[in-house]
């Protein structure tokens, strides 16, 4: 017997919060990628000045992850373990993080908004696609 099927799956969507915007991406896409296509300001003013292109040596391009959605991206890389010691354990650099499933992140976690903890339960109340 034959049995041919097709397995559609919905689009992640990463929730950026800074920006207030849902952006639809590819799975396996990587999180960098999706935020510069997206025109989003993911560096401060040293990532702009010397970022390293994405080789997650330059340790710029952080993002914060919601809570509980660590498994919404790759595993953290050995790059990431070393580059991100002493940083807090949802610290991500969004060059070396691949989207799984949808995602709630802030960029530029370093220096948030004074109103982030208003901003992050806003995007939290919302639903994502899984």
């Amino acid at each position: 017997m034959n049995c041919n099927f097709v397995v559609f799956r919905t689009m992640p969507i990463i929730r950026f919060v800074r920006e207030g915007r849902d952006v639809k991406c590819q799975f396996g896409e990587n999180l960098r990628e999706v935020a510069l296509r997206e025109g989003l300001e993911l560096y401060g003013f040293k990532g702009k000045l010397g970022n390293c292109g994405g080789y997650g040596q330059c340790i710029t391009c952080y993002v914060s992850v919601a809570e509980g959605q660590q498994d919404s991206l790759s595993p953290i890389t050995d790059i990431e373990q070393t580059k991100l010691r002493g940083r807090p354990g949802n610290w991500r650099l969004a060059c070396q993080a691949v989207v799984k499933t949808s995602a709630i992140v802030l960029t530029k976690p370093q220096s948030p908004p004074a109103n982030v903890e208003s901003l992050m339960d806003e995007a939290l109340s919302k639903d994502l696609p899984k």
